[in-house]
């Protein structure tokens, strides 16, 4: 064999080897034995329906050069169980953040369609990368909508013998999830008294922002709030939106990951961004780039384009709301696949102690949230909300 084509060969070797390690980031094990077992692929076959969905009732907004039209166009997916053993089965609304997409919480949604939950996520209308006109923050109001069009549409195709999804979806155990502009929605489909829908039984924010709520916002609510977020977030800073937390509603659960970053959350982030001190540097670059043309479109002369109605409205404090993106320096971030599992390990746990069809469960997986979890995966501490006074 020639020395030339031997060279030829290991290169290739090298080439495709790190082209494997490229696309197969190594996975994290989660330390301590509930853990490890809470963390295993559920029993059930998963599959998956795309879907393409229109709620006739509401309009799109226009949007720069976009001219609007007199629907909502959601386009997404489906998670659920191939089996019907154990159906029916809780559902689990996901909301994407802004610039994002509706595969963004994609290893959440798959993870827990194997352990016997039902999921669905979708493209926003006008927060999506691909929105009409660019990505705006406005239409935030709307989404709430969107998320209660997603229950009927999920609620009504239970129903039917000819469909899917026929027997699968458990209206009474109901869950809102979302991620920074999706965890925002998320709020506001569980918590606003003008937007929320009493058929959610419980909620959860990843990094969504909440410094302008007031605790008047969470008044007369008593479902479960869970609230992750990390300390080397950039982009929906710690300090300002996750502390306070829990002294603005009793019945919340905050999940802090120790150095964990706003990008770190989102589905590819272990292979695309696991090489990054703090990904959030990329992320800022992004977002403020969006939210400067934004801007520049509305002809607003604000620092930030407006959340639109929502400001002004009742439990609602603009003057506590400050732009993302502001440390001169980010701190080191958490690996991006450890950030996964321990955000999957909180949110099981959390669905499970409410919507486990075994008292046993619930009253065990209640107990591994508050204190096993962080026992054994010292990264990460859990707080309890502190009772009204």
């Amino acid at each position: 064999m020639r020395p030339l084509f031997k060279i030829s060969l290991a290169l290739l070797a090298v080439l495709l080897f790190a082209v494997y390690i490229a696309l197969n980031p190594p996975k994290d094990v989660p330390t301590g034995a509930l853990s490890q077992e809470f963390y295993r692929r559920g029993p059930h076959e998963v599959s998956h329906q795309s879907i393409s969905w229109v709620d006739t009732s509401r309009p799109t907004m226009p949007n720069r050069d976009f001219k609007g039209r007199d629907s909502r166009e959601l386009k997404g997916r489906i998670w659920f169980p191939t089996d019907r053993e154990g159906a029916p089965y809780p559902l689990v609304i996901y909301s994407h953040g802004y610039m994002s997409q509706y595969k963004e919480g994609e290893y959440i949604l798959e993870f827990l369609a194997s352990h016997g939950y039902v999921a669905v996520s979708v493209d926003f209308p006008l927060s999506t990368g691909s929105s009409p006109g660019g990505a705006v923050l406005s239409d935030i109001v709307n989404q709430p909508g969107d998320v209660s069009f997603l229950i009927d549409q999920m609620l009504s195709r239970t129903k039917q013998p000819d469909n899917l999804l026929y027997g699968r979806v458990d209206g009474d155990r109901i869950a809102a999830l979302g991620l920074s502009l999706g965890g925002l929605t998320t709020e506001l489909a569980a918590f606003d008294p003008k937007r929320k829908d009493p058929r959610i039984r419980a909620a959860i924010s990843m990094a969504g922002p909440s410094q302008f709520l007031t605790p008047g916002f969470f008044d007369g609510n008593s479902i479960p709030f869970l609230y992750i977020a990390g300390t080397a977030d950039a982009i929906v800073p710690y300090r300002e939106n996750a502390e306070a937390i829990l002294k603005k509603y009793e019945n919340s659960v905050l999940v802090t990951l120790d150095s964990g970053s706003h990008v770190g959350f989102i589905d590819m982030a272990p292979m695309v961004f696991r090489w990054l001190d703090n990904p959030d540097k990329l992320g800022c670059v992004a977002l403020m780039h969006g939210l400067k043309t934004a801007q520049e479109a509305s002809k607003t002369g604000k620092p930030l384009p407006s959340l639109g109605e929502l400001i002004g409205e009742p439990g609602v404090d603009a003057k506590a709301s400050a732009p993302p993106c502001q440390a001169r320096e980010l701190a080191r971030a958490m690996r991006p696949a450890r950030q996964h599992t321990l955000v999957t390990l909180a949110i099981y746990s959390f669905l499970e102690s409410q919507f486990s069809s075994s008292a046993t469960t619930k009253q065990a997986m209640h107990e591994y949230l508050v204190s096993q979890l962080a026992r054994e995966n010292r990264d990460l501490t859990v707080s309890l909300g502190e009772p009204t006074p």
